[in-house]
């Protein structure tokens, strides 16, 4: 494998398979470490074994779409699963949940009922379906509760918004457990609505990536990765300005246009990412999707 060291090398291993099985896993998502989000990561960890008091805290993670937020979530979520203890309770320490599309109390409960994978009905009346979703909590010993999306909370009047979020604090309050909301900027004007909750809540941004060293390197790993029996010298100046500005500075944004040049260099036989073949993969920035439609 020493003609691939542009490679991990379980990744150089799938360079030996059919193109179809190599087109799969290059259409796979893979977990990409950076200095950012060992941070988040260390900050979560301290969280979650935050001893149980009155006032617990809690954190808004906020962030652009596609820059990483769910992803960074589910990788922490992997990292503390449900687990069976030897008296066969379960053991669910992080419990992940979307806040549903309004400030809605019933429908809050509904979807965190169905996170914790607990029949019920939807035409429950709200205090059964809170009770329910509490015990559970309590049963399965949870440490923390992720809300993600939270910035739908905006979707309300000024007075759902209001009774909402007087809901968590209630939560919070209840089972001492510490909130994790999830969501885009506009998160910080959904919490502000009720000082007292905003106040318990650290916000923890993940900015757009700058064209820097930094994206330098997480170009650099994302090479090692990518199927492809040649070098592509993703961090070279003019691929890394073109990457920066087709992705739009988000991570997803990267690893999308990846998977899609990945693809076709695949498909083309040509083993490589180049400027030439990302001006070829049909892209179209997430700013521009306005203009496209007009083309219709």
């Amino acid at each position: 494998m020493a003609h691939f060291d542009h490679l991990k090398p379980e990744i150089a291993e799938t360079l030996t398979w059919t193109t179809e099985d190599r087109i799969y896993f290059a259409q796979q998502n893979h977990w990409i470490s950076y200095p950012r989000a060992k941070e988040i990561m260390t900050r979560l960890e301290d969280q979650l074994a935050h001893p149980r008091v009155q006032r617990m805290p809690n954190t808004l993670l906020v962030g652009e779409s596609g820059n990483g937020k769910s992803t960074l979530i589910d990788r922490f979520r992997e990292k503390h699963p449900v687990k069976i203890l030897p008296s066969g309770e379960p053991l669910a320490p992080v419990i992940v949940m979307e806040m549903p599309s309004e400030p809605n109390e019933g429908r809050f409960w509904t979807e965190l009922l169905l996170s914790l994978k607990i029949a019920h009905r939807d035409t429950d009346p709200v205090q059964r379906k809170e009770n329910q979703a509490i015990s559970v909590l309590t049963y399965v010993q949870a440490r923390m509760l992720i809300i993600d999306e939270i910035h739908n909370v905006l979707h309300g009047s000024a007075r759902q918004q209001r009774h909402f979020l007087g809901m968590l604090k209630r939560l919070s309050n209840k089972l001492q457990l510490p909130l994790v909301a999830v969501g885009t900027r506009d998160s910080i004007l959904a919490l502000h609505t009720d000082t007292q909750l905003s106040s318990r809540f650290e916000p923890l941004a993940l900015p757009r990536w700058q064209l820097d060293v930094s994206f330098l390197r997480l170009l650099a790993s994302f090479e090692r990765l990518l199927p492809l029996a040649e070098p592509s010298q993703l961090s070279s100046q003019d691929i890394a300005i073109k990457l920066h500005s087709m992705s739009g500075g988000t991570i997803g944004g990267v690893a999308t246009v990846l998977k899609r040049a990945t693809v076709k260099a695949i498909r083309d036989g040509k083993e490589h990412i180049d400027a030439k073949l990302l001006d070829n993969i049909g892209w179209v920035k997430l700013s521009d999707y306005g203009k496209e439609a007009l083309k219709l």
